[in-house]
Parts: structure tokens; C-alpha cells; sequence
């Protein structure tokens, strides 16, 4: 853990616009943590038993981009146990806020909630603007809910069945509330390494050069100015690829290109590339999965059942896209869903 000396100040972002410092004995020149209080946030566990390594991790950013809560959305995606926390958060409710606060240099921002320290099984948090029900399994987060009154009866049980495999039975009743002091080490930077845009990890780095800078003058004051020239170059690098990325997502022609690469990869038979395509081609409709699947060379998809209309129309694109054959919609109205069933072109057999 940092000395205070070099521990970056730690603010929190309520939900009706409020900074509250956390720490006053931080370091002042070192750029601000903003914890974003929980009402602001939206959290899922993913897990993909079918991909593994890199190729989970690609997968789990994928399903972050595809089934972001909402239309501009700040994520996180880090890497817990066996799967992924994803945290999700309206930036066009928290951006402005930030931006009056801080200008153009933004500070670090996550979750409140990781800053807390891990919990065991079932538990109910005490926050300044309402309550988190969790449950933990082995020390890691796997499902997260917010309300603003106490938990009751009806929400806890939904709580509880929300989670398919939980680490142990939850009680009948929600357990009392606790009221959390900061974990020991809340060190929000290193998580946004596992965040899915490109520039905000630049801005990681830009952060980890600050401390090897801070470090450096201590002992060598040239080489400290040479680390903070390179810290400098990093961070204007970063927001040069952030303002690219802000106007690629507007851009059709990078749309249609990203499509077009999606579609190229998956020719070489890469299902996590594969599912992307299918995905790509499932947000052009306006509509996000509800759960998909990679079994060896067959991938399936299962969007809501409102959008029966639109499967026939989906159907056609993801058999058009050279990606796909034998492309199959399937209804389970049981279930409340269309499952679109298809085998990547040029898989080898079985």
C-alpha cells in the first residue's frame, strides 16, 4: 500500500451530483479517484465455460459492449476468479458532473463498491443513498443489486433466485444491514486494466508513470524529469486515440468497416470473432442478447421474444454475412425468448 505521501486523493460522486472527499491525508498533486456512488452504477457477473484466457476476457468485453444498460455507457470489465465483474455507468448523467468538477483532465473513476472490503456469502451494505444486497463466493463479487430502502422480504428472495449456482443458501430474510469503512488498499487504477476502451488504459499508464516518477526524484532527480516528459508524450497520445475513438463511434464508414473485419476473421473459423459478427448484426437491429453460446463450430444467440419480428430480417443478414451457414431461428415462447441458431462457415467438422 502507498504511503499517504503519494496515495492519490479519493472522492465520492453521489448520486444527485456531489463531491465528498474520503481522505484528507493524500497526496494533492496526484490526479483524483472518484468512486461513483452505487445508484449510479449497473453490475453482472459473466462467465464464458466455452472461452478461456484471452479469448474469455475478449469474450467478456464483447458482452459488455453488446449489453451495456445504457446508450452511453462508461464500463469497467475486470477479471475475478473464474469470470468477470462488469460494472456499467450513465455517462450522460456522471460525464457533466465530472466534467465541471475536473475539466478536461478526468480523474480515475469505479464503483463504490470496490472500494469496500471483500465480503463471504450473502450481505447487505449500508450506503449513503440506499442499500447493496451482495453475495460473494470464494472473495470475489458475483452479483450486486441496488435499492434505496432497506431490503424487504419480496426483494431479497428475488435477490437470491437472481443468482443460478449461489456459494451457499441465503437465508429467508435479509440479513442486517452493515455500514463498511474503506477497504486497506483501494487501488482503483490498476483495475481499469481490465476496463474495454483503449484510451482508458492509456490512462492507466499515464497514472503508474506518475507514481515511477514520484519515486524516481527521490533518488535521481534527472532521471524523474526524463519519466515525466515520457508521462507527458503517454497521456497526450491518450487523448489524441480518445477523441479518434469518440469519432469513430459516430462514423457509419467505421461501422460498416468494423463489420467487414468481423466478417474476415471469422472466415478463419475464430468463434469468439464469429460471435462477434452475430452480435454486430443483432445491434444493427436496435436489440441487444439476451445470453449466447459457442459450442464448437455452432454459435447461438437468444434475443428477446418481443423481437420475433425482426428475427426473420436477422436471419437473412447473418446468413448473408459469409460468416454463417444453416442459419436457424427457433422460438421459445416458454422461455420468452428467439434463439437463432448457426455453424460458422468453414469450421471443420465436429
Amino acid at each position: 500500500m502507498l504511503p499517504p505521501f503519494l496515495t492519490p486523493p479519493l472522492e465520492l460522486l453521489t448520486g444527485d451530483g456531489r463531491f465528498e472527499p474520503l481522505s484528507e491525508t493524500r497526496a494533492r498533486w496526484r490526479r483524483t479517484q472518484v468512486l461513483l456512488a452505487r445508484e449510479l452504477c449497473s453490475f453482472e457477473w459473466f462467465e464464458q465455460p466455452m472461452a478461456k484466457g484471452a479469448e474469455g476476457a475478449r469474450a467478456a468485453r464483447l458482452y459488455a459492449r453488446a449489453a451495456a444498460p445504457y446508450v452511453n455507457a462508461g464500463m469497467l470489465v475486470r477479471r475475478a476468479g473464474d469470470g468477470y465483474a462488469i460494472w456499467w455507468w450513465d455517462l450522460d448523467r456522471a460525464g457533466p458532473w465530472l466534467a465541471e468538477r475536473f475539466g478536461s483532465a478526468l480523474p480515475v473513476v469505479a464503483p463504490e463498491t470496490l472500494a469496500q472490503p471483500p465480503g463471504h456469502d450473502w450481505r447487505v451494505v449500508r450506503l449513503g443513498g440506499g442499500f447493496e444486497a451482495q453475495c460473494w463466493s470464494d472473495g470475489v463479487l458475483v452479483a450486486s443489486a441496488w435499492r434505496r430502502s432497506a431490503p424487504d422480504a419480496a426483494f431479497w428472495s428475488a435477490f437470491t433466485r437472481s443468482l443460478r449456482n449461489p456459494p451457499s443458501p441465503a437465508q429467508a430474510q435479509p440479513p442486517t444491514a452493515q455500514t463498511l469503512p474503506l477497504a486497506e488498499r483501494v487501488n482503483l487504477g490498476w483495475a481499469r486494466w481490465g476496463d474495454t476502451s483503449r484510451d482508458q488504459g492509456f490512462r492507466v499508464a499515464a497514472g503508474v508513470t506518475a507514481v515511477l516518477l514520484a519515486l524516481a526524484c527521490v533518488f535521481w532527480f534527472g532521471q524523474g524529469l526524463r519519466l515525466g516528459r515520457l508521462a507527458k508524450v503517454t497521456e497526450t497520445q491518450a487523448q489524441a486515440e480518445q477523441a479518434q475513438a469518440l469519432a469513430a463511434r459516430h462514423d457509419d464508414t467505421a461501422a460498416v468497416r468494423q463489420l467487414a473485419a468481423f466478417r474476415a476473421v471469422s472466415a478463419g473459423s475464430n468463434p469468439v470473432a464469429a460471435l462477434e459478427t452475430a452480435l454486430a448484426v443483432v445491434k444493427r437491429h436496435g436489440l441487444s442478447a439476451k445470453a449466447f453460446a459457442i459450442d464448437g463450430a455452432t454459435i447461438t444467440v437468444s434475443l428477446p421474444y418481443s423481437a420475433i419480428d425482426q428475427a426473420a430480417a436477422i436471419t437473412r443478414e447473418l446468413q448473408a454475412s459469409d460468416a454463417f451457414t444453416d442459419v436457424r431461428p427457433m422460438s421459445a415462447s416458454g422461455q420468452g425468448l428467439i434463439t437463432i441458431r448457426m455453424s460458422m462457415r468453414g469450421a471443420s467438422p465436429g
